[in-house]
């Protein structure tokens, strides 16, 4: 040993270390996580906003629904008591019409197709039934049993259904007088 100079033996007392680079590598994560904290608090609070403004849309629209479904309600037992206060006469107007708009024109002028020519129509009585449909009675004179299978036959081409001979008679010119029931069908 040199005399003068001590070594000292005792290295725990005083160790040497770099602190420079752990507080270095301290701040940068300290910094690290100040960036990373200000910016999720900024999108929490960015996304809380957006969530509190999308619940307060939700429950105005929910009221809006809620809304509209009553007056939906009020408007639908208005618009049942009005059809029940209206019903009898929309029917009315309804059967009106289709009486009006029964084409007498073209009945008669299928009757008279259907008809052969040594025939004739002795008596007449139609009733409207329903939409397009006429039933109908009437007597039918003619001088041969031919006429009144050809008249027959006409009757049926012409939407003449249900076609019946109800009797038959002889009027005192020997003709034959037959009376007969049908149904007619309209165009609509």
């Amino acid at each position: 040993m040199i005399p003068g100079k001590e070594i000292s033996l005792n290295l725990a007392t005083n160790p040497l270390r770099n602190r420079r680079f752990f507080l270095l590598l301290v701040y940068v994560l300290v910094g690290i996580l100040l960036f990373v904290s200000f910016f999720t608090g900024k999108i929490y609070f960015i996304f809380r906003y957006k969530t509190l403004n999308l619940r307060n849309s939700i429950m105005r629209t929910d009221q809006l629904i809620r809304n509209a479904q009553s007056e939906e309600r009020k408007l639908t037992g208005l618009l049942q008591e009005t059809i029940k206060e209206n019903k009898g006469k929309v029917d009315l107007v309804n059967i009106i019409i289709l009486r009006k708009s029964f084409s007498w024109i073209e009945f008669l002028s299928n009757l008279e197709k259907s008809l052969p020519d040594s025939s004739c129509i002795v008596s007449l009585a139609p009733t409207l039934t329903d939409d397009s449909r006429m039933q109908l009675r009437f007597k039918v004179a003619y001088p041969q049993l031919d006429d009144l299978i050809e008249f027959l036959n006409n009757l049926k081409s012409l939407r003449f259904y249900q076609i019946k001979i109800i009797n038959e008679a002889r009027n005192q010119r020997g003709f034959f007088v037959s009376e007969i029931s049908l149904t007619y069908e309209k165009n609509i």
